[in-house]
């Protein structure tokens, strides 16, 4: 049972390296890098991996959320959806160029590796789950 438990362990740790070079790559591909500030800021930050619990934290600098979705400066909450500064007149009246668009360099990347996670693991678990038949069946026979 304690190599499952080593299993899962290494494979939590592994896979919180992983994700952070996911991101840095895709911020990377993506070109975002103005200053360079967000992909320097994707850290591992805490991390408790205690049996078949484990809490992960991860760090950017906070705009790096409004990269990802699209918004910014300018979104406030409470405006009625009216963003004038979104339509074609306005942004050539104001030589504001193009609105901001979504470049999703966090969302896709941790949702499609949250089901590679819960996959892998729910194999390991099932692994462990028939290793405790495993050790019946033997104490039967002796």
């Amino acid at each position: 049972m304690s190599n499952n438990s080593n299993d899962r362990e290494q494979y939590l740790r592994a896979w919180r390296a992983k994700m952070v070079q996911i991101w840095q790559d895709r911020l990377d591909l993506m070109g975002i890098h103005h200053t360079g500030a967000l992909r320097r800021s994707v850290k591992a930050g805490a991390a408790t991996i205690a049996g078949r619990e484990a809490v992960m934290a991860f760090n950017y600098l906070e705009y790096g959320i409004y990269v990802d979705l699209g918004v910014g400066n300018g979104y406030r909450q409470g405006n009625g959806g009216d963003l004038q500064f979104l339509g074609k007149a306005y942004r050539k009246l104001h030589h504001l160029g193009e609105p901001r668009k979504r470049r999703p360099w966090f969302n896709k990347s941790w949702y499609i590796s949250i089901e590679v996670l819960k996959d892998h693991m729910a194999r390991i678990m099932g692994d462990e789950f028939g290793g405790a038949f495993d050790t019946l069946t033997e104490r039967e026979r002796g």
